[in-house]
């Protein structure tokens, strides 16, 4: 047999010009492939030059063997190669490795000629310096905090007399640990947990726990940094108003030789796409001295104001003429700049003189749409700090603060949340819930709560001995605002079988086949590449979500209407691009997948506090809903992000999650439609999607350790299902009994009364499909896998088929089209042709979820033009395409293949709204017909249900 290996690219194509931070990723292999003791090296792609690599495992197989793999490259490695293979193998060592020392608590981690020194715990100094080549050039790296105990006041409510303003406070992170977690050779990462404090003369009690880690490369100058803190304030009086980390720079060049840097961002939208399909994209650079001799009414000659342009040292003064050396003191001295990105489309550059706030900002410095969030400040022969904060834009507001440029020390804060915006509110949009019937909302029990929940965001300190050029400094923000990314190719991952195994490479040769793949790809061109930046879904809890359904009438969103507004990953919308970028390698996917599954473990989960474990489910406010659910926060669906990228903080993140079993022990997702749960539970749950989502994340955790605990409360759940006369459609839409601590289930009955329409969504389906590949576990559960497959092959059946099989007839609760791929599943499990054929039928005669082109509509029904798709749901969009996929991957042969090229014409039509735009107004430039049903598609979504129910 073969040695194993796998082959890598760059996610976009090409090699990133730099990559100052080193880069990560992870590599699946199948069973037994690798043994888990196998060292493994990296090979440039074609040739037998190796490059360093330090490897470690992220998850492994039952055998113990390797299941993913990850592996960290050093600074700048591979940048002039297309790809590499990772094989067994003595792996190269970098030249300059990372060392790591310890004493005292204190951390000092070095490459060579960059160190980084890191304070013990209980300091609320982070980082004390960051050397190059024994001189300081950053120092003092602290976590800083505003809050104040009040909302901004609304000041139109003030009709006479004076209004109090807000108190605000000053806090500070205060760290409580410092861990070595790796120590190279090729990378170091040091992690810190710590609270904020208030400073001298504060009396807020710490709180809003943070967890920071720190990375550094062989070969880098750079300090990359990775920031996440949980909320635990109160939503009422606890408004952070500014948020982020500071650190000073010595500045010892002359004035003006001392130069500022900003950057606007390369790319236009958030998938980090070149616009036009463009490949060459330049980041614009604004670029001013502490002290400008261009532009004077004396002019100091081309030698002086070209290196004073371009960053380089200037001549001699005494080579100046004298008209300007004799008065340069006399020039202003702009000691203080700000680049403030408040929103997502606009930025705006001030600077202010050394006379600091006894003068007024110069406001109209400079301006733009989107900055890349990347600066510097320093001299141009001393050196100085290149400084970035990651998804600048996409997480506005922010702001890029340098104060006292023009003294021996520049101080700069990297503000996560800008304190020039308006103070972060966590209350929700209204104090009265609008109900499930009108609004589709579930608020109350509990009352919407902001505690727990939590949001990261990501830092680079880099230290240079001169100033960067202004190309150079471009491409900084080339591979800041785009991170390099290595990956594989869709036909490996395929060939692994990954998060469920059943789906495939786009396979266009039966013409039915290549229908959906247009559909599908058109799709994910409306999301990815119009939907998000049109709609501005951007902003510091906002990045990386959608909404859930369209409103027709008003041509936008229902962003105000109760539960249709945030999607949350409703139905599992991460995995649907997860997937989707598995299947065709999309970079744009990708980071728009990334930034999803940020934001849905982040902000749309609770960490901490009595939900700890579980997410919101869909509201007009991220946290806003009171059906907290497993199925939002389940680990499972984290899987993709964590085993791609090795990202530790999702890690973290995966391992809370498995606090959700004990807290569904306090808040029965039923509680408001069924009585308590009777003793023997003495909880309750639903079998899918609770159950299904607590199983994921123990099986999460079991193939990350191997530690089999967690194989064992899978394994009883299972048997307990396998032994429910009913199996999987037991108890009134699967609630059945639950024990937390024990893991057992009770069936309480109620088979049939209530619909089992979510059991396998939001994932579960896949889940299980993964499980049962895994003979460690099917073959232990046989009746469990007997009770899954009359699931999967009995959802979508006659009552017939049930009442042979349960002895009576049962409604499943709709759906169809979204269980085609289970009962294609059970199809191939139990070699059935037929009930893949019938899936199949499902799939080609549904008119649920199936769209008509994007159009264009402008004039007076909208504020701006936009392309919209008519009566959009996510709901719809995500899971469709989850059932297509699996279908298309098993039964590929059974596609239908009569479908010709006049009737593919259908999908270039276009939609034309009426100037009085409805949807009873919906005209067609021809008659619109779905090349996969000869009748006009529309969408039927949402069909009224139980209160615990709804999706």
């Amino acid at each position: 047999m073969s040695s194993p290996s796998a082959d890598i690219h760059w996610l976009d194509g090409s090699p990133p010009p730099f990559t100052p931070s080193g880069t990560a990723f992870g590599i699946p292999w199948s069973q037994g492939q690798v043994d888990r003791t196998t060292a493994l090296k990296v090979q440039v792609k074609g040739s037998s030059t190796s490059i360093p690599v330090q490897s470690w495992p992220l998850a492994y197989w039952p055998d113990g063997s390797l299941k993913w793999s990850g592996h960290a490259l050093p600074a700048n490695t591979g940048t002039t190669s297309q790809g590499f293979t990772v094989l067994p193998g003595t792996p190269a060592e970098p030249s300059s490795p990372v060392s790591v020392s310890q004493a005292g608590g204190a951390v000092t981690v070095s490459t060579g000629s960059f160190s980084a020194h890191f304070n013990a715990a209980g300091s609320t100094t982070l980082v004390s310096s960051i050397s190059l080549n024994g001189r300081a050039l950053a120092q003092n790296g602290s976590l800083v905090l505003h809050v104040q105990n009040a909302p901004d006041p609304d000041l139109t409510l003030v009709q006479n007399g004076t209004t109090q303003l807000p108190q605000v406070q000053t806090m500070v992170g205060k760290t409580d640990s410092v861990q070595v977690e790796q120590q190279g050779p090729v990378r170091a990462v040091i992690k810190v947990t710590g609270k904020y404090s208030a400073t001298s003369g504060g009396n807020h009690a710490d709180f809003l726990p943070f967890t920071v880690r720190f990375y550094i490369s062989a070969g880098s100058t750079s300090l990359r940094m990775v920031h996440f803190f949980i909320f635990d304030g109160d939503q009422t009086k606890d408004f952070v108003k500014g948020l982020g980390l500071s650190f000073s720079t010595p500045m010892s060049d002359q004035l003006h030789d001392r130069h500022v840097r900003f950057l606007s961002s390369p790319f236009p939208n958030s998938s980090a796409s070149p616009p036009d399909g463009s490949k060459n994209v330049t980041a614009g650079v604004w670029g001013e001295a502490v002290r400008v001799v261009s532009g004077l009414r004396r002019d100091a000659t081309a030698p002086v104001l070209n290196a004073q342009f371009n960053g380089t040292p200037t001549p001699d003064l005494s080579t100046w003429p004298t008209s300007v050396s004799s008065e340069l003191d006399q020039l202003a001295v702009w000691s203080d700049f700000s680049l403030d990105q408040l929103s997502p489309s606009y930025f705006t550059i001030s600077k202010r003189t050394n006379a600091s706030t006894k003068a007024n900002w110069v406001d109209h410095a400079g301006h733009g749409t989107r900055a890349a969030g990347l600066g510097y400040v320093g001299g141009a022969k001393n050196g100085g700090v290149v400084f970035g904060l990651r998804d600048f834009w996409q997480g506005a507001p922010r702001s890029l603060e340098i104060r006292n440029a023009g003294s021996s020390t520049a101080n700069v804060t990297l503000w996560a949340w800008s304190p020039q915006a308006p103070a972060m509110d966590m209350r929700h949009y209204d104090t009265v819930p609008h109900g499930l019937d009108l609004a589709y909302e579930d608020v109350g029990n509990p009352d919407p709560t902001p505690i727990g929940i939590g949001r990261s965001y990501e830092t680079t300190i880099q230290v240079v001995p001169a100033t960067p050029s202004r190309a150079d400094l471009a491409k900084f923000a080339d591979v800041h605002t785009r991170i390099p990314q290595l990956v594989s190719t869709p036909e490996f991952y395929v060939s692994k079988k990954l998060f469920g195994g059943r789906w495939n490479v786009p396979d266009t040769a039966r013409s039915g086949a290549a229908v959906i793949e247009k559909e599908k790809s058109a799709l994910l061109d409306f999301y990815v590449k119009v939907e998000i930046d049109q709609r501005q879904y951007y902003g510091f809890w906002n990045h990386g979500d959608v909404m859930h359904t369209y409103d027709q009438t008003r041509h936008e969103w229902r962003y105000d209407i109760g539960g249709f507004a945030w999607d949350n990953g409703e139905l599992g919308t991460d995995l649907w691009l997860w997937l989707s970028f598995f299947r065709t390698g999309r970079a744009d996917i990708f980071r728009i997948a990334h930034a999803m599954t940020r934001h849905i473990s982040e902000t749309d989960t609770h960490h901490t506090g009595t939900l700890a474990g579980l997410g919101s489910r869909h509201n007009v406010s991220h946290w806003g809903d009171g059906a907290k659910e497993a199925r939002v926060s389940g680990a499972w669906l984290r899987r993709p992000f964590y085993y791609l990228t090795t990202d530790e903080l999702m890690g973290d993140i995966m391992d809370l999650m498995l606090q959700a079993g004990q807290t569904i022990m306090t808040w029965d997702p039923l509680r408001k439609v069924l009585p308590p749960p009777p003793s023997e539970g003495p909880g309750r749950l639903r079998i899918g999607p609770d159950w299904t989502a607590l199983a994921g994340s123990w099986f999460t955790k079991w193939e990350r350790t191997m530690d089999d605990q967690w194989l064992e409360k899978m394994k009883i759940g299972m048997n307990d299902i396998g032994g429910f006369k009913f199996g999987l459609f037991t108890g009134s839409g699967a609630a059945v009994g639950w024990n937390a601590d024990t893991s057992h289930m009770v069936d309480e009955g109620g088979e049939g009364q209530d619909s089992y329409h979510l059991m396998m969504l939001f994932g579960g389906g896949e889940f299980l499909m993964e499980a049962m590949d895994i003979s460690v576990i099917r073959d232990a559960v046989p009746e469990f896998d007997a009770a899954w497959l009359d699931f999967c092959r009995l959802f979508n059946a006659s009552d017939a088929d049930k009442i042979a099989r349960y002895g009576k007839a049962f409604s499943s609760g709709g759906f169809q089209q979204l269980y085609a791929k289970l009962q294609a599943y059970a199809g191939q499990r139990l070699n059935q042709p037929a009930l893949q054929q019938t899936a199949w039928n499902f799939i080609s005669n549904n008119t649920t979820g199936v769209y008509p082109p994007a159009a264009s509509v402008g004039g007076t029904d909208v504020l701006n033009p936009i392309m919209e798709i008519v009566n959009l749901a996510t709901n719809d969009a995500a899971h469709r395409s989850l059932s297509e996929y699996a279908v298309l991957a098993i039964a590929p042969n059974l596609a239908p293949n009569n479908f010709t090229d006049e009737e593919d014409k259908n999908d270039d039509l276009t939609v034309v709204m009426s100037s009085n735009a409805s949807l009873s107004s919906l005209k067609l430039n021809r008659n619109y017909t779905p090349v996969r049903l000869n009748t006009l598609r529309t969408t039927c979504h949402l069909a009224k249900q139980p209160a615990s129910y709804v999706t």
